[in-house]
């Protein structure tokens, strides 16, 4: 299994009034937000990666290298267009992949025992699966959160202008192949990634996975990243 991160965008708000650099190269813990990405799923025994790149590329490959450092084999695609939404990224990994993989955003920092989880869901043919937290008195970025009706352990939608939901998008998927056709069908939408999950929704091939007590935190902003600095300030 391969794991496909997302590090195309321009992290405008967290590069706000600050020297701009690649959001996924802010440090919690002495390690970049994509150095916890990689070294957790590496823990979980994946060590193939595609590493999508596009704003300020150049800085990312040369932190990462090639993952012989962290025991991985890593992989680039370059998306030209990086300022548009992220399905277009998630596109530029599909060379790269004919079998199930993790698709994970690469500033989504969590506990390591939370992302094994969806890791070793056992998916089922030509379905997907989304890390979710119940626990949603604990996100404090609610308002730009993505939002996720459950119907037990089937998803019914995912969607940042929900006003009644049951769960959070961790942003962390285990995806079959089949997703590529289905956010290339919904390339125009504002989200792409949200109407291919909403397709897979009404077919019944969309199921939650919860994070349950583990910790995480969704970075866009400066402040969050202060946050997850002292929640994880003790990660290894």
């Amino acid at each position: 299994m391969k794991a496909v991160i997302l590090a195309a965008g321009m992290g405008t708000r967290i590069n706000h009034n600050r020297e701009t650099i690649p959001k996924p190269l802010y440090e919690v813990n002495n390690k970049c937000l994509i150095e916890h990405v990689i070294e957790n799923i590496r823990k979980a025994g994946i060590t193939e990666f595609v590493v999508v790149i596009g704003f300020m590329a150049e800085k990312i490959k040369e932190r990462l290298g090639d993952g012989t450092k962290y025991g991985v084999k890593i992989e680039y695609t370059f998306n030209p267009e990086y300022e548009k939404p992220v399905g277009l990224s998630v596109l530029c990994s599909e060379k790269y992949i004919n079998e199930p993989f993790i698709l994970s955003m690469s500033d989504h920092i969590m506990e390591f025992e939370g992302l094994k989880k969806i890791i070793d869901y056992p998916l089922e043919k030509d379905s997907c699966a989304l890390l979710v937290d119940k626990k949603i008195d604990t996100i404090f970025w609610l308002d730009d959160a993505a939002k996720v009706k459950l119907e037990e352990n089937k998803i019914k939608g995912v969607n940042k202008k929900f006003e009644s939901f049951d769960a959070i998008d961790c942003g962390v998927f285990k995806h079959s192949p089949i997703i590529f056709n289905e956010i290339r069908r919904m390339i125009h939408e504002p989200d792409s990634i949200s109407a291919a999950v909403s397709n897979f929704c009404k077919q019944g091939k969309m199921f939650a996975v919860d994070i349950e007590e583990y910790k995480w935190v969704d970075i866009d902003e400066y402040e969050e990243l202060e946050v997850a600095r002292e929640i994880f300030k003790n990660i290894n």
